[in-house]
């Protein structure tokens, strides 16, 4: 799939982004009380998640507009600003 701009792609690319660290996030608490014997499975699932993710947001992304390729510091530049767009200004007043 070619994406139309680098907004949209840049959009599906930040979005790919945040929804693997929510999952990795929510990975690592699941394993906190999860008995070893479940730990494999889990992290499959969650691996095979991300794998899609990848797939459907990222890679498109980087194909259409290879300059959208995130280097670590992107990756984590892109985590928090859309953890502090989902958290908003009301969450400091709290």
């Amino acid at each position: 799939m070619k994406l139309p701009t680098l907004s949209c792609a840049q959009a599906l690319r930040d979005g790919g982004i945040d929804a693997m660290a929510a999952l990795d996030h929510a990975l690592a608490q699941a394993l906190e009380s999860a008995p070893q014997a479940a730990h494999a499975a889990m992290k499959l699932a969650i691996g095979q998640a991300m794998s899609a993710i990848m797939e459907a947001t990222l890679q498109p992304a980087i194909r259409s507009f290879p300059e959208l390729n995130p280097t670590d510091a992107r990756w984590r530049e892109v985590v928090c600003e859309r953890l502090a767009a989902r958290v908003g200004p009301s969450a400091s007043a709290s």
